[in-house]
């Protein structure tokens, strides 16, 4: 038997013996070959044939390259069966590479870039509607950024879709959302021209640019990122949809972005209403809308707009969209003619101030100063938190309070108020004629204003804040040097003097803190600062509510800061804002507890979604205890103190009012170029501002007479109905004795003051029972004698003992306030002859005649006691002069209070305290009042009361007498009194009163 291994052997001989075939011609043959003989037979002719080929040729391959590109040899071999087998190779091999690359790049960029869901305009938005804070009243559509309205493709015209189609991207029906030829012109535009960059973008891609705001941006990141956007709309929208979305997104000049907004800003009517030339029209100016639109006037090129309107009608007519005779008659219209004139910024804005300062806020929000990136406002509900009854009253009270402005000089007012509880501003006046031209559009509650006197409770919060004083505690209001007031000169600052003076030019010597603050003393404020220092002053003002700062700013530029000095205290030479100012105020009403002020309750996005929404703050920043509750209470108590207040003038004091406490502080400035009062109870803080709208002309008379009708107005008026709710005193309080006022410090200050008063929990004082009982003359300083004059003498014993309480580091040896009582009075004697006055009484006027005794009115070596007249009626001081130099001195008094009889009293006090008076009956008549100046019809008629007969009417401009009456009205032509005319009646008694015809 054969091994079966040997069979094999012999098997496969035999077959290799059968697949070789020999011809005639002697050539060996290889048939029925295996696939694998085959494959190696391949191999072996391959490796042949290129040992044939590579014979003579350079080894190094990069050589061979340069070889086979020689002209002689470059024909013969990419022609050659080698030769395109290689081709072949190269171009697999580039669309293999090309491919992974475009992935990847595809991958790259598609990670970071979003999904666009919505083309139809907006998620783009338009205008920011503004409403009050019920959410139901619209307040302004501001259109300051993007006026859009974005519409279904039903309702635009088919003119305008067709037009721009044309002018934008003729192949938008053909391409799937990029054109490569476009593209490849414009890179090679760009490149070789040296012309402006020509635009390469389908409306697809100039879509995306819109939606995602890069129409600025011409980069080739930005290119990639839109061509991939771009392709993924063109699988997901219709070729309609997208037309529709970038009609509603297209910038047409202006504030116009969209067809609808374009539309009815250009033409006045709907998109779907577009005629042809309107169309064309429109199609022309989204290339370059600077230069296209008519609303640019700076830039719009008439001639370059009619050549690209004609190229639009004719790129129509080259893609059988129009006919050639429509296109030439379209351009035979004058559509320029037919455009509309451009509305104003604000039309249609209601309560534009608060609305405006709602917007600050926003922006600073969304879009702070500084950010590298826009916020995107489209379509946006701004619900403000205006509570529009409030408003309503505030600008009530201004409107009323304005003719006494004017009166007095001023022409502008302001006003400002706060809910305590939230921080919310529910009202704001920031000026009163927002549509004059010149300064109407200036928001006096923002501007930097000086505050006056209104600024001296932060100096008092920051004394007993960071001191041992309290509201019984002394500050001696006495003129001489303190640092920036050398005080060499005691002369009138008018005349050269350099002393610290206070507003009536008196110094009442040693007054508590609370009698200081509520008497509205200079003198004492720039102590409290002093004491406490500049800086730290500020700084406790600026926390509690004066967040844009307390500036102050060199004479010559309000915006070059400088160092703060002493004249800061009274509000003087420093800078802040009314808003914020009010806010510092509410801060004491909340005993110290700072909240964020706010203009927004919340912020929603096109889609109706919360954006941002008020909450009541809870934490730092937006909510802080700055200062301790015990020193706002304190502070709070002393301004709504009515009879520590300097207020009167016939006037009930504002302090009180159906059960509420007010505190309230007045300010004014120097140059009377500046009127402020600031009020606030445990529900509202408010403020009110009244000047010239240039700020550089003083006004006349006392500021209060323009600002408290205001404030007390509408505090009045807003609390009238709200069950009262006052300050509750914070554990620590101590009552403690203090010090007791005897001078007569403000015109309608009560004195002596209270023996007790409270002081904080860290007040550690002296013994103010201790000590001995004496009575001093105040102006020697001496122990007084039988020769002293009664408004001289001081008890010194107990509570009057100032040195006790005294916190003033500037008054040199504080043992020298209660007098030398081994030394008696030099300075009065028995035989001196007193002062002399008599009253003459005309009508509603009182008039003092008073000469000096042996004493001048006014003597430099006793500055604190300036020669004084004071007109008193029953009872109560009506008006003081305390300017009286010369002898004799004749001063007068118009009363203007109730008419019938009152008691009347004219005293007169010289530099020695010696005084003297006169008295005698007022029987007076109802003050004057012009109630109405109206022109109706062909006549201008007046109407006025109180008074005596007769009367006359004049105009004040030329001084014409119009009509006179026995009675209380009379009427003339309007010829001869028109519209705006200012007029005033005079009555028997020389009392006048002036009005404007309206």
């Amino acid at each position: 038997m054969i091994n079966p291994l040997r069979r094999a052997k012999l098997k496969r001989a035999r077959r290799r013996s059968r697949n070789i075939i020999k011809t005639r011609s002697g050539r060996v043959l290889k048939v029925h070959r295996t696939l694998g003989e085959r494959w190696l037979n391949r191999r072996d002719l391959k490796s042949r044939r290129k040992i044939e080929r590579m014979r003579g040729l350079p080894k190094s391959r990069f050589k061979r390259f340069i070889w086979r590109l020689h002209p002689k040899r470059l024909a013969a071999y990419w022609f050659s069966r080698d030769g395109a087998i290689m081709a072949l190779k190269i171009v697999g091999v580039t669309i293999v590479v090309m491919f992974v690359l475009t992935m990847a790049v595809f991958a790259y960029f598609r990670k970071d870039l979003p999904n666009i869901k919505d083309i139809s305009g907006s998620a783009l938005g338009g205008s920011i509607s503004y409403y009050d804070r019920t959410g139901k009243t619209l307040l302004w559509e501001d259109y300051d950024a993007v006026k859009r309205v974005p519409v279904e493709g039903s309702e635009i015209s088919q003119y305008i879709k067709d037009a721009t189609v044309a002018i934008e991207d003729r192949d938008f029906y053909k391409h799937r959302g990029f054109d490569l030829k476009g593209i490849v012109r414009a890179a090679f535009n760009d490149i070789f021209s040296r012309g402006a960059k020509q635009g390469g973008s389908t409306i697809t891609q100039q879509l995306v640019k819109l939606d995602r705001g890069w129409s600025e941006q011409r980069t080739v990141t930005n290119k990639i990122k839109e061509i991939i956007l771009a392709v993924e709309l063109e699988r997901t929208y219709t070729k309609d949809d997208i037309l529709t979305g970038y009609l509603n997104a297209a910038p047409y000049g202006s504030v116009d972005y969209g067809v609808q907004a374009a539309a009815g800003d250009y033409f006045h009517k709907s998109a779907k209403d577009l005629t042809l030339p309107e169309s064309a029209m429109l199609a022309a100016i989204p290339k370059s809308p600077s230069i296209y639109s008519p609303y640019n006037k700076e830039f719009f090129d008439r001639e370059a707009f009619i050549s690209r309107y004609s190229y639009v009608l004719d790129s129509m007519v080259e893609i059988g969209k129009l006919k050639k005779e429509q296109a030439e008659e379209a351009k035979k219209f004058d559509i320029l003619a037919t455009v509309q004139p451009q509305q104003t910024k604000y039309a249609g804005i209601k309560n534009p101030y608060f609305v405006l300062a709602a917007k600050n806020e926003l922006t600073a929000r969304f879009a702070p100063s500084g950010s590298s990136t826009k916020a995107r406002i489209g379509g946006w509900k701004v619900i403000t938190t205006l509570d529009l009854g409030l408003q309503a009253e505030a600008e009530n009270q201004v409107n009323k309070g304005l003719a006494q402005v004017r009166r007095q000089g001023g022409d502008v007012a302001a006003f400002v108020a706060e809910d305590v509880q939230t921080g919310q501003m529910v009202a704001l006046v920031g000026g009163t004629d927002f549509a004059n031209p010149e300064y109407g559009q200036i928001n006096y509650a923002q501007t930097p204003i000086p505050p006056g006197s209104s600024f001296k409770p932060y100096d008092y919060t920051a004394l007993i804040e960071n001191g041992n004083a309290g509201a019984g505690s002394v500050l001696y209001d006495i003129v001489g040097p303190l640092p920036g007031y050398p005080c060499t000169n005691k002369a009138h600052p008018r005349s050269g003097g350099n002393c610290l003076q206070n507003y009536d030019f008196r110094s009442p010597g040693p007054e508590t803190l609370r009698y200081a603050l509520a008497g509205s003393r200079n003198i004492p404020a720039v102590k409290a600062m002093l004491i406490t220092g500049v800086d730290k002053t500020i700084a406790t003002a600026e926390a509690m509510g004066l967040r844009s700062g307390y500036k102050c700013y060199a004479d010559t530029a309000l915006t070059k800061t400088t160092q703060c000095y002493g004249a800061s205290a009274i509000g003087d030479g420093a800078f802040l804002h009314l808003d914020e100012h009010v806010n510092g105020f509410a801060t004491l009403s909340r005993l110290g507890v700072y909240l964020k002020q706010t203009y927004i309750l919340e912020v929603k996005d096109s889609a109706d979604k919360s954006l941002y929404k008020w909450q009541q703050p809870t934490k730092e920043p937006d909510r802080k205890q700055v200062i301790r509750p015990e020193t706002a209470y304190i502070v709070t108590d002393m301004v709504s103190d009515p009879n520590a207040s300097y207020l009167s003038g016939g006037r009930p004091k504002p302090q009180r009012y159906n059960g509420w406490n007010f505190g309230i502080k007045t300010g004014t400035t120097n140059d009377a170029k500046d009127g402020l009062m600031m009020g606030f109870s445990t529900k509202y803080a408010a403020g009110v501002w009244v000047g010239y709208h240039t700020r550089q002309k003083a006004m006349s008379g006392f500021m209060e007479n323009m600002t408290q009708p205001i404030l007390t107005g509408w505090m009045n008026a807003v609390h009238k109905n709200i069950k009262p709710v006052n300050w509750s005193q914070p554990p620590g309080i101590q009552k403690l004795p203090a010090f007791v006022v005897t001078t007569h410090v403000g015109v309608g200050s009560v004195e002596p003051s209270p023996s007790t008063d409270i002081f904080p929990s860290w007040y550690k004082g002296r013994d103010a029972s201790s000590g001995g009982t004496a009575i001093i003359d105040k102006v020697s300083n001496k122990k007084a004698t039988s020769c002293t004059p009664p408004l001289a003498k001081q008890n010194t014993s107990g509570n009057t003992n100032a040195e006790k309480f005294s916190v003033d580091t500037f008054y040199g040896s504080l043992a020298a306030a209660s007098g030398n009582a081994s030394q008696q009075d030099d300075v009065h004697s028995c035989s001196d002859v007193l002062p002399a006055i008599t009253l003459t009484i005309s009508g509603n006027t009182l008039t003092a005649a008073a000469t000096a005794g042996t004493h001048p009115f006014a003597d430099a070596k006793y500055p604190q006691f300036p020669g004084t007249i004071n007109f008193i009626v029953d009872g109560n001081v009506v008006k003081s002069y305390n300017d009286l130099s010369d002898s004799p001195a004749t001063r007068s008094y118009d009363w203007t209070g109730s008419g019938g009889v009152h008691s009347a009293t004219v005293q007169v006090i010289d530099s020695v305290l010696y005084e003297a008076s006169d008295s005698g009956t007022l029987n007076a008549s109802q003050g004057l009042t012009f109630d109405s100046a109206k022109a109706d019809g062909g006549q201008t008629k007046f109407k006025w009361s109180g008074g005596a007969a007769p009367y006359t009417v004049t105009r004040t401009d030329t001084s014409t007498v119009l009509c006179s009456s026995n009675g209380n009205d009379c009427e003339v032509s309007v010829a001869a009194a028109p519209d705006g005319t200012p007029v005033r009646v005079t009555d028997g008694n020389g009392s006048s009163a002036d009005t404007t015809v309206s």
